[in-house]
């Protein structure tokens, strides 16, 4: 089986957790779904985190506002056409909407769009299908397909929800830049700064270290799943710590609260699944949620 969305082939067989080697395309999409569920939840977290964070989660976060500062206003119809034109043809998640639909809407349709999300916005009531997601597992170059644990999760979800997903993480980029949250030696997620910024940044480090005869050294790390178990109580504090309350926060609340995925394999699906913790890869607001 080609998977339609990398070109690679599908899961054909698959180890179960408890073992056993399954090869039907049911059996092997719950399989992979159930250990995807198990990776997200907070049972997989350390025994010093999970004190942590029952330590931390016991004093609730407070996100009220009267919603008169400038990234809690309403959206526009700027914004929406903005995002709308950033938009690059992706699989549709849950509801079916491509943004090709979208982005041929009539003028009077585009109002009654933006009326929608904003309307999400100022009350929180989130279409169910902004919850939900399709996983499309991507095996690991160099890894064994028959575990489980070795593939790489894409999330297919709503474009509608990931049209707001953009407008909003545009207002959130220009708060954390303009409060200086965001390190000035970061390049993601700065405007005309990209990784090239970092390597050439590495390049003329190493290169003035060998003309002044020094030693240069550098740390990489590489964080193991941390799309599938990123604490999302720590992001929504990281919010608040940041002076953050009001539509924006309770926006990032309700779509981070009760996620819902199933994986597809070939022409087949898995039951569906809770992602108790992490955030979706592939959604837009995800790869900020993730630094």
């Amino acid at each position: 089986m080609v998977n339609k969305i990398s070109g690679k082939r599908s899961p054909t067989e698959v180890k179960h957790l408890h073992g056993q080697e399954i090869t039907t395309v049911s059996d092997i999409a719950d399989a992979l779904a159930e250990s995807f569920s198990d990776t997200s939840s907070s049972s997989s977290y350390t025994p010093e985190f999970k004190l942590h964070k029952a330590r931390t989660e016991r004093h609730p976060l407070k996100f009220n506002s009267s919603n008169t500062e400038t990234y809690n206003t309403p959206f526009s119809m700027d914004e929406l056409m903005d995002s709308l034109s950033a938009c690059n043809d992706s699989t549709v998640g849950p509801d079916d909407i491509h943004y090709q639909m979208l982005k041929h809407l009539p003028s009077e349709s585009l109002y009654t769009l933006l009326n929608s999300l904003n309307d999400v916005w100022l009350t929180g009531n989130f279409p169910p299908s902004w919850h939900q997601s399709y996983i499309v597992p991507i095996p690991k170059p160099g890894k064994d397909t028959a575990g489980p644990s070795n593939y790489r999760l894409i999330a297919l979800t709503s474009c509608v929800c990931k049209l707001m997903e953009r407008m909003v993480n545009k207002r959130l980029v220009w708060y954390l830049e303009r409060n200086k949250i965001i390190t000035p030696i970061q390049s993601g997620f700065h405007r005309g700064r990209s990784t090239t910024d970092q390597l050439v940044w590495l390049e003329s480090f190493v290169r003035e270290a060998f003309v002044h005869r020094q030693h240069a050294a550098a740390i990489f790390f590489d964080l193991e799943k941390a799309y599938d178990t990123t604490w999302k109580f720590g992001i929504l504090k990281d919010l608040h710590d940041a002076g953050l309350p009001g539509c924006l926060p309770l926006f990032i609340a309700g779509f981070l609260n009760d996620r819902k995925f199933r994986v597809r394999v070939g022409g087949g699906y898995s039951k569906p699944c809770s992602q108790e913790m992490g955030v979706p890869q592939g959604s837009i607001l995800s790869v900020l949620y993730s630094v």
